[in-house]
Parts: C-alpha cells; structure tokens; sequence
C-alpha cells in the first residue's frame, strides 16, 4: 500500500504518516456516502479519477456552487452600512450567473422551473428578504469554512494503524447568543413534507455538528466556548420551484444531537474508515472491489454513471468504453469545489 501510494500522489485522501507510521485518512461525507452505497463505485472516481466525457458539467453541482457562492458572499456583506439587498442581488447574482455560464444547463428541467437567471435572482432576493430578521440575530463567525487537509476534525484510530479525519465545509457558522450552530443549505425541487424529516438521521449534518466541536477553538476565544451549546445545525431549505407566497420558498429548522448521538456517528465513521481502507487494499492487489447493483440503476434516480462499463462482457471491452465515453480527471476534493485550482 505504501509504494502504491507514494506511485499515486493524486489519492490525497490517503497518506502514511511518516513519523508516527500511521496511514491517515480524510474522507468527507460524499465520499463516505459513496463508499456505502457502492464500493466499486468509490474505487472508480476516487482512485481511478475516471469520469464521463459527455457534458462533462452537471446541473445540480453547478447550481450548488453558484448559490452558495451567492449565499457566502451575502453573510460576509449583509450587515455593512449601506447594504440594499435589491441593489446587490440583482447586480451579482446575473455576473454570478453569466461567469458560471449556467445557461448551458437551459435543457434542464429544473432550469426551466428556476426561470433562468431571472428566476435566479428573485430566488436570492426572496432568501435574503426572508431571513433578513433572523439574520440580525446572528453573529457571523465565519463562512465557507474548510477542513481537512489540516488533519483538523479527528475521528479516531482505528486498530492502531490507521488514524481517520473528516473533511467538509461548513457554509456559515454563526453565535445567536445561547448556541455556535452550522448553518446549512439544502435546495430541492420542493417541500411535499416536512424537509427536516429526510436530514433528521442524515450523516451530513451530524458531521457538522461533530466538526463544529473540534475546530471551535481555533475560531473563537476559550471563555465564548464555555457560554455556549453546539449541540445542534441550522438547516435552511429552499424550494426551486416557485411558490404563491415567495417567503414559503424558505424555511430554516433546527436539528439536535445529544453527546451519545454524536458519539455513534464517530464510531459509524470509523467502522466506514476501516472498510474503505481494507476495500482499497484488495482493490490494490487485485482490481476488483465489491458492487452493489442495486445502485446501478437507481444513483440518485438515475443510472449509475458506470453502468456502461459495467455492461461490458470483458475487461478488454471495459477499457474500451472507458477510453471512448470516459477520461481521468482531478478527484473530488470537498476544499477545492468552487474554487480556482
């Protein structure tokens, strides 16, 4: 494993440590999901880097990019004299939209159900309007904030070989007064019930909460830790389909953990960990990996992006496929998404 990683610098979420001796994995919740769902999976975009060709951009990860660029640049401004939220949002959000070039995406349904970037910027106008009071409840600590590479949330060591850290970025992190909470977006095509239903035992979320508690002193003074809880996630959800009401297109719901709670997600992460590490040294040694194909046709209701390969009779007609439909490309780092390599 060691001379496979030292030929493959691009697996950055693994790493031997070379003073303690330990290997050190940095996975985020993506990419852990991911691994859950399928391994082989996992092992294809995460190891191998291999990704379609066609299109080779996706609706639903360029309109996240774009709202939360939209949503990070708001909490940093909003409380600065003079700020108008009409004068701000209709001047950024249509240069946001423009250098994203999300008309691009104008065959998307849920870009015709947005209204493009018309409909875009009545979407950011209504969010800020919305939370406006709220928001002037808060202090912001910081938005966009990334760990990971700094080895900063520690999950734990597993057998005393493998040491495990979770990666993300946290959108905003506020003080209301009583709680240092997360404050996380989710857009989705509508509410048909209760939105904090689905992310109640969502390991996402409970991340957050979890990081929130290791990287807290390196934010804010000790003596604001002891005054306050961070035992809970603000969730703003926001519809993309338009509502009667524009403020119905929002709501911000709070989720809680308990210590035992948060406990049992570190354990998950680490039983996770452990899988991955064991699943990539056999892929190592071998080239296979478990597939659960139940996925195959049901990623995210749709087919899985690997199907086509998986199709193949032989390994010969795989390779084939991959050099005609796929090619290998930078692998998912939660850091860097949005950003400027």
């Amino acid at each position: 494993m060691i001379d496979f990683l030292r030929d493959h610098p691009e697996i950055h979420w693994l790493a031997i440590n070379e003073e303690t001796g330990l290997f050190e994995l940095t996975l985020d919740n993506h990419m852990l999901s991911t691994f859950r769902n399928c391994p082989s999976h996992f092992m294809t975009a995460f190891v191998d880097g291999v990704q379609l060709r066609t299109g080779g951009r996706s609706w639903f990860l360029d309109f996240g990019i774009l709202f939360h660029k939209m949503v990070e640049e708001y909490y940093t401004i909003f409380r600065e004299p003079g700020f108008n939220t009409l004068d701000w949002a209709t001047t950024r959000a249509p240069e946001e939209w423009k250098a994203a070039e999300m008309n691009f995406h104008s065959a998307h349904k849920e870009y015709k159900v947005i209204g493009g970037v018309i409909g875009f910027t009545t979407l950011i106008i209504s969010y800020a309007l919305k939370f406006s009071p709220d928001n002037e409840r808060l202090r912001v600590i910081g938005t966009e904030i990334g760990f990971g590479k700094g080895r900063e949330v520690l999950l734990g060591i597993v057998r005393g070989f493998l040491s495990c850290f979770l990666s993300g970025r946290i959108d905003v992190l506020v003080d209301d007064g009583t709680h240092i909470t997360p404050l996380d977006h989710k857009t989705m095509n509508s509410f048909r019930s209760d939105p904090a239903g689905k992310y109640e035992v969502d390991e996402g979320p409970t991340g957050y909460i979890y990081a929130v508690g290791k990287i807290l002193p390196s934010l804010v003074p000790p003596e604001m830790i002891l005054k306050r809880r961070c035992d809970r996630i603000l969730m703003n959800f926001i519809s993309k389909t338009p509502t009667e009401k524009p403020e119905d297109r929002f709501r911000r719901l709070p989720i809680y953990k308990t210590t035992e709670q948060l406990s049992s997600y570190q354990e998950r992460m680490l039983l996770t960990g452990e899988d991955i590490f064991r699943s990539l040294l056999s892929y190592v040694q071998t080239g296979h990996a478990q597939r659960n194909t139940g996925m195959c046709n049901s990623w995210f209701m749709r087919d899985c992006p690997y199907l086509p390969i998986h199709r193949q009779g032989s390994k010969r007609d795989e390779l084939l496929i991959i050099d005609s439909m796929y090619s290998a490309k930078p692998i998912w780092d939660t850091e860097m998404v949005g950003k400027e390599s």
